[in-house]
C-alpha cells in the first residue's frame, strides 16, 4: 500500500511530535527544564592551583550520564511542595518572588521535594553528586570558573557581591565588577555555561548529596563518587549572591549541618538518566 502524499506528510509531522513529547526534558508538574550531560572523565578539584586543601589531591573522576535542572529551584516551583513557604528577605531585599532561587532550605528540605516530585512524575529526581556537580558547572574548563581564570568577568556569568551589593555591605570582599543585583536574582538572568546550565557559579549555592568530608578526594572512587561516610554536614557547591572570588570557584566546596537554611542557599535537581 503507498500512502498518499498529503496523508504522508500528516503521518511524518504525527511521528516528530510524538517522538519530540517523548524526549522531553522538562517536569509538565512544575515546568522545571532538564538538560542532558553526556558523562565522561574530568580531573576533580583544585585544577588552577588557587583554592583550599579540602579541593586536593586533584584526581581523575568519571560520571555516567544525567540530566540536570537548567535553573536552580525556584520559589515558585518550590511551592508547589510546600505552598507556605517563605525565602525571606535580607537587608529588605525580597529573596522570594516567584522567579527567584528558593533560599532558607535546608538539605533535609530538599530531599523531601526531590523524593515529593519523584512519587508525583514517576521520574527519578535527586540532588547531584559533588563530582556531577562540578562536572557540570566545568563543562569542560579546567580553569578555576567555565569562563576562566579572570574574576573581573564575573558579572557577566553569575549573581556575585559586586559593586551593587558593596553599596549596601561597605565591608564585604567583593568582585570589581557591577551585575546590577544586591541579593538573588531571576534564574537565567545571566549567561549559561557550555552545557547551556545557568548560574552554576553565584546566585545561590546549591546543596549536593554528599556527606561533607574535608579529606573525602582521598577516600573516594574514580567511577561515580558518592561520599556517604563520616561527617556530621552536607556538600554544598557554586558559592553565591554574598561571596567574592575565592567563594566562586568551580571546585570550591563547603559544608553546612543538613537541617540548616541559609538566605543565599538552595539547591538544582537531577534526573537520573532513563
Amino acid at each position: 500500500y503507498k500512502m498518499p502524499g498529503t496523508l504522508f506528510i500528516l503521518f511524518l509531522f504525527a511521528s516528530i511530535g510524538v517522538a519530540h513529547a517523548a524526549t522531553s526534558n522538562t517536569d509538565p508538574s512544575t515546568g522545571m527544564e532538564f538538560i542532558l550531560v553526556k558523562g565522561g572523565c574530568y580531573q576533580m578539584g583544585d585544577s588552577a592551583g588557587d583554592g583550599d586543601p579540602n579541593e586536593r589531591p586533584v584526581h581523575e573522576v568519571c560520571v555516567s550520564d544525567f540530566s540536570i535542572g537548567k535553573f536552580e529551584v525556584t520559589n515558585g516551583q518550590f511551592r508547589k511542595f510546600m505552598p507556605k513557604h517563605n525565602s525571606g528577605t535580607s537587608q529588605g531585599s525580597t529573596l522570594n518572588d516567584d522567579n527567584q532561587p528558593v533560599v532558607n532550605v535546608s538539605w533535609e528540605d530538599a530531599v523531601d521535594y526531590a523524593e515529593w516530585l519523584s512519587e508525583k512524575s514517576g521520574q527519578t529526581y535527586r540532588l547531584p553528586s559533588e563530582a556531577e556537580w562540578e562536572y557540570a558547572a566545568r563543562a569542560g574548563s579546567s580553569q578555576s570558573r567555565f569562563w576562566g581564570n579572570n574574576p573581573d568577568e564575573a558579572c557577566k556569568y553569575a549573581n556575585v557581591a559586586d559593586m551593587t551589593a558593596k553599596k549596601q555591605w561597605a565591608k564585604w570582599t567583593t568582585f570589581t565588577c557591577d551585575d546590577s543585583f544586591a541579593v538573588s536574582a531571576p534564574v537565567g538572568s545571566f549567561m549559561a555555561n557550555g552545557y547551556g546550565l545557568s548560574d552554576m557559579m553565584g546566585n545561590v549555592w546549591e546543596w549536593c548529596e554528599d556527606v561533607y568530608n574535608s579529606e573525602a578526594y582521598t577516600k573516594l572512587p574514580k567511577d561515580s563518587p558518592v561520599y556517604h561516610g563520616s561527617g556530621e554536614y552536607r556538600a554544598m557547591r557554586g558559592g553565591g549572591w554574598s561571596n567574592g572570588p575565592l567563594g566562586i570557584q568551580s571546585s570550591h566546596r563547603v559544608g553546612l549541618s543538613p537541617d540548616f537554611g541559609h538566605h543565599a542557599l538552595g539547591f538544582r535537581l537531577v534526573k537520573t538518566a532513563q
